[in-house]
Parts: C-alpha cells; structure tokens; sequence
C-alpha cells in the first residue's frame, strides 16, 4: 500500500482512539483493526491473508504505539503469521503467541486472557495450538499495564503445529515487530515533547528558544532517526535477504531499546512535573518504551548474540556485512 495512504488509514482509524490503561476489557479501537484485517497484513492473499508487505504492518504497530494505544495488533498478526504457514489460516477468533520457558510454561503472554487460542512454541520441537478453553490463566501486567499472563495449559488442549515456523523463526519476527513498536511510541514521544516546548513559555519566549532545550529536543530526533533506519534495514533483510535477518534485527533491537532510554528521559525533563500525571498523554508512550526495550530479548541479550556471532564469522564477513 502506498505509504501515505497507509498513514491515512492509520490516523483515520486511530485519531478519535483515547489512551488508557488496559484493563480485562479489548480497546474498542481493536474491533474496528480486526474487521479492517490489520493483523492478516504481510500474509498472501491466498495463504488467508490480506495482502501488503511487511513493511505495511511495522508501519501499522508503529502507528498504533504512536498513539500512545494498547492492542494486541503485534501479537496477534505474529500468530496469524504462523498459523498461515501451517495451514490453519482459517481458525476463528483471537490467536495470540506465547513461548514456553525452561520450566515449560508460557509465561509473560500479551493479552493472553483474550485469545481463543494461543500458537505456543516451546523451548525445542515444533509449535502447538493451545485451546484457552481449558486453560488457567494466571493474569499479570507490565510496565505499561499491558497483559502479560502466565498460562497452564492441559496436556489434551494441545494441537501440534508442525508447518509453522521454528521458535528462532518466530523470536526474530516477534524482535522486529517490537522494534517497530519502540520505535512508534518514540516518534509519539518525540512529536509530544515538539508541541510542548514549542507553545509553552517562559520568561516570555517559548521553551524552544532556550538552547539546551533545543539540543535536547535534536538529541532526541536523532535518535528516532537512527533508529528508524535500522528498523527499516531489518525489515528489507527480512523481506530480501532472510540470511541477514538475524543480525540486522538484532541491531533494530538493539538500537530501538537504546533509543526508548533515551528518547524517554529527554521527553521527561523537558516537561518536567508535568508528564508524570495521570492526566498528561506522556506516560502512555514512555511506559511503554520502558516496558517494550527489555521485552523480545532485552539490549543485553541481543548485544551479545550480535557480538559472539561478528567474532565468529571473522574480520572478512563482518566487513563485507559493513560495507553491503
């Protein structure tokens, strides 16, 4: 779809959307993203999908964190995603994924007590459906008071998934869709901070004119900017060059949960007090930077990964990687 009228339909569907904490109840604004297909964008028509690219969805998560909304369009376009390649394009309802952990419980699930089923990978062997139905869900939330549950699910409500993609698969995909979010809820930080220090004055003259404040504020562009550009060079490997997919969203993780730290604090004390309350539409964009940096593999980890794998490969394909 072309990038502007994707913007369009966005902030059409999105603008008269209030932020607000999430609670047991979906967002209203998540009937009107499921009738519209948003989770079935980058899935082929024939494969049950809506069509468009994968470029078309990051721009819709990003456009939704920029609101400063929660919705589970992230989680549930990633199952879709999985349930598309093994077949099952068909199953009603909201699907949502989880990842099992050492212990073999799904734990830290988004909106887990939503789904009618989740697409659940454990720690090795294929993916399996779970049926909700059956299971307990022991609710929990993050930072940005979001869903995260844990879930126990019977051994007989399993389905196994044995065409959907492998867990590293599905781990990068859900790594690039978070650094799509991050970098949404940024640009919302960002566009925020603008308006404030632009109308709000003192000592007679608007709070942009001070120069520290405006070094802050270009501080906080460039960031968005780098950090953009990653997201976009992962989302072209994803699409393109599946062999660099790993390394490139690595460093779309990597730069995105950077650059939720910084664009965070900035946003903060320019406002001072004031983006702190309740009232104010800061928080709902800054909590969920914080929350959102750690999850899908926190800087740490994919640093790391980023940097045993450049050592591995040697001086002659890190620079050619550089350089491509």
């Amino acid at each position: 779809m072309n990038d502007a009228l994707l913007a369009e339909v966005a902030a059409d569907v999105l603008g008269s959307a209030t932020p607000q904490d999430a609670d047991d109840r979906l967002p209203e604004v998540w009937t009107t993203m499921a009738e519209l297909e948003w989770p079935l964008v980058s899935i082929p028509e024939g494969s049950g999908g809506a069509g468009g690219s994968v470029a078309d969805l990051l721009a819709l998560v990003g456009a939704v964190a920029e609101h400063g909304l929660s919705a589970p369009l992230a989680e549930a376009a990633l199952a879709r995603w999985a349930l598309a390649a093994a077949g099952r394009a068909d199953l009603p309802g909201l699907v949502l994924p989880a990842w099992e952990d050492d212990t073999g419980v799904p734990r830290g699930t988004g909106w887990a007590r939503h789904a009618r089923n989740l697409v659940v990978w454990p720690r090795t062997g294929p993916a399996y459906l779970a049926d909700m139905a059956t299971a307990r869900v022991f609710p929990g939330t993050n930072l940005a008071a979001e869903p995260r549950d844990t879930v126990a699910v019977g051994a007989g409500a399993r389905t196994p998934l044995p065409d959907a993609p492998a867990r590293s698969a599905a781990v990068d995909r859900a790594a690039l869709l978070n650094a799509a979010a991050i970098t949404g809820a940024a640009r919302g930080a960002h566009e925020i901070t603008r308006l404030h220090v632009t109308r709000r004055e003192q000592f007679g003259r608007p709070l942009i004119a001070l120069k520290a404040v405006a070094n802050s504020l270009a501080r906080m562009r460039a960031e968005l900017v780098s950090t953009r550009a990653a997201l976009d060079r992962a989302c072209t490997a994803h699409t393109e060059d599946p062999a660099r997919a790993r390394p490139a969203t690595a460093t779309a993780k990597i730069r995105a949960a950077r650059a939720a730290t910084s664009i965070a604090r900035d946003a903060h004390q320019l406002h001072g007090a004031m983006g702190v309350t309740r009232e104010h539409s800061l928080h709902h964009v800054t909590r969920k930077l914080w929350a959102w940096r750690d999850e899908h593999g926190a800087e740490r980890e994919w640093s790391a990964w980023l940097g045993r794998t450049a050592l591995a490969a040697g001086e002659d394909e890190l620079w050619e990687h550089l350089t491509a």
